[in-house]
């Protein structure tokens, strides 16, 4: 049997190029140049230069620090040769330049992901971590709803005072109450009218009044870049009942969702409740080549020191387990009407689960006079 070790290549600072929140989540060290991580028989061995080796002594919760200098790839070649190694394992991210390069004198293994299972269960840290995360949230949600209250309609567009309100200028509050708290934002989303019917559309320009406002805010932790995520639909001025009528269908479906989250769930189960729950309100959904409408994305995913990771709630089977936190986030999305979803985050419990999301969603509260 050949002796294989496990290989990970990838800088740990957010926004880094190659960055790896494996690499990150398993040693706790932040570094914005890539580096190699490797793992024979349960020990692990961190590949540093000069510059960082000192300080992955003291901050990198690894067994081995090896300090390397001149060429990283060659100095990690001559260390697995000098163990016997004679395959790799690597994830399916790696960098395509790196695995060819290692193919030169090892056999070269893509592992299934995730690489780290043990991610998707959250310790009693990384849970505080993420909470702290989603307080922030929400004192940013608050900042722009404060914001909204203080605009006006004039026709069909909302200004404040004279000056129309426009989706970055709601963003721009967002971005700075969360940087204010230590926190940062990547692509947070003010979406009204159609550009709401594209769910990852960010939004621009003057905001429309009495249509879907859809706020998506996901920022990290400058600190230890644990996420939070979190949507929530409003409008500015009294909506027409079609959308009254969506927005509570919305609602609802989320909340018959996180009733029924628990572990042993499995949550493919729970998003076909939702696309059936949907259907039968008379909310279609069609994906095609030419068209996406209706429930056309996931109901969840996980959020830990990646804002994406396992479990996810969609089309493939995933059993849920203690531990794991989660988005349920349902939404209906029609290009001639725009888009509502509304997201909280919950922690499964040994029973049931806890929402970690305490902004309110009400309709009452969706609606800014």
């Amino acid at each position: 049997m050949k002796k294989l070790a496990r290989l990970l290549y990838g800088a740990t600072d957010g926004g880094a190029p190659y960055f790896s929140a494996d690499i990150l989540w398993r040693t706790g060290f932040r570094v914005p140049d890539p580096l190699f991580l490797v793992e024979i028989t349960g020990k692990t061995f961190l590949f540093a230069s000069p510059l960082e080796a000192g300080r992955a002594e003291k901050e990198a919760d690894v067994d081995h620090v090896v300090r390397i200098t001149g060429n990283a790839r060659a100095a990690i070649t001559d260390f697995l040769k000098a163990r016997g190694i004679r395959s790799v394992k690597v994830p399916g991210s790696f960098p395509y330049g790196v695995a060819k390069s290692m193919e030169k004198n090892f056999t070269v293994v893509i592992a299934e992901e995730p690489w780290y299972p043990e991610r998707a269960i959250k310790t009693a840290a990384e849970i505080r971590e993420i909470e702290k995360a989603q307080r922030a949230t929400e004192r940013a949600f608050s900042a722009a709803i404060t914001f909204l209250r203080a605009c006006n309609i004039k026709r069909h567009g909302v200004y404040h005072g004279n000056r129309p309100a426009t989706s970055e200028m709601v963003r721009a509050i967002i971005d700075h109450a969360l940087w204010h708290d230590g926190y940062l934002a990547m692509g947070t989303i003010v979406a009204s009218g159609t550009q709401a019917a594209d769910p990852h559309c960010i939004g621009r320009g003057v905001l429309s009044a009495r249509v879907p406002i859809v706020i998506d805010i996901f920022p990290a932790s400058l600190a230890t870049h644990y996420y939070a995520d979190m949507t929530r639909t409003v409008f500015k001025g009294k909506p027409a009942k079609d959308y009254v009528r969506m927005y509570e269908h919305v609602r609802k479906a989320q909340e018959n969702a996180i009733k029924k989250i628990r572990p042993g769930a499995d949550g493919r189960r729970i998003y076909n409740e939702v696309r059936e729950y949907f259907s039968a309100e008379g909310y279609r959904t069609t994906i095609d080549g030419k068209r996406a409408e209706g429930f056309i994305h996931g109901l969840g995913h996980g959020v830990g020191i990646d804002i994406h990771e396992h479990p996810r709630l969609g089309s493939e089977a995933e059993i849920l387990e203690k531990g794991n936190v989660v988005t349920v986030e349902p939404g209906l999305y029609y290009p001639r009407v725009g888009g509502i979803r509304i997201e909280d985050m919950v922690l499964i419990t040994a029973t049931g689960c806890k929402n970690l999301t305490r902004a309110p969603k009400s309709l009452a509260t969706a609606i800014i006079p």
